[in-house]
Formats: structure tokens, sequence, C-alpha cells
């Protein structure tokens, strides 16, 4: 039962347990693909921005923001014997995991030079 709730709700549960990593999830996933990008000589323009890693890592920057918002909300406004439902988790944790096993597909890739 323990690995479900992880697999439903890991990505609050990470927050939760460290407040920050979802920054350091989303910056080592933009820095990875800028790297990739400076070593086969890409252009940083507004394509650069689709590319799978760079949106996984701001979707990760946004939800750690979005986590840290929600748990600072509940914490003011939750009495102790409540429990608490998260439907927005069921529709951003799927996103998240696609994203991220896309973007880790595609930086195992060798990086194009055509842009």
């Amino acid at each position: 039962m323990e690995l479900m709730n992880w697999l439903f709700f890991g990505p609050a549960k990470l927050i939760a347990l460290a407040p920050y990593a979802g920054f350091g999830l989303g910056a080592a996933l933009i820095a990875l693909q800028a790297a990739r990008s400076v070593l086969a000589r890409n252009a940083f323009n507004r394509l650069w921005f689709r590319r799978p890693a760079v949106l996984a890592g701001l979707t990760w920057l946004i939800f750690n923001l979005y986590e840290l918002q929600v748990a600072a909300v509940f914490a003011q406004t939750q009495a102790a014997d409540q429990v608490l439902l998260r439907l927005d988790l069921t529709v951003i944790t799927p996103i998240l995991y696609v994203l991220s096993a896309f973007a880790a597909y595609t930086l195992t890739k060798p990086e194009s030079s055509a842009t």
C-alpha cells in the first residue's frame, strides 16, 4: 500500500520531505539540456524552451512553487481531524512522470546540431 501511495503522491511527498527538491530536479534538467545545446552548438532561442528536458524542468519548478503554496495554505486552514483529498495530484502527477520520463529518454539520445 505504501508503494501505491508513493506512485500516486510521489512528487507531493518528495516536496513535503525536501521542500526544494523540485527546484533541484528542474534546475538539473534545464542545466543538462543547456550543456547539451552548448556542446552541440545549438542556438538558444524560443524553440529551446520546447525541448523535453527544459519543459520538464520548468514544470518541476512550477510544481515546487505550487506545492509550497498549497502546504502553506493548508497549514493555515486545515483542522487536525480533516482528511486531505488532493484531486489536483491526479492530473499533475502523471504529467510530471511523463514529462520527466521523456526528458530522461531524450537526454540519452545524441543531440543534433540542427535546431
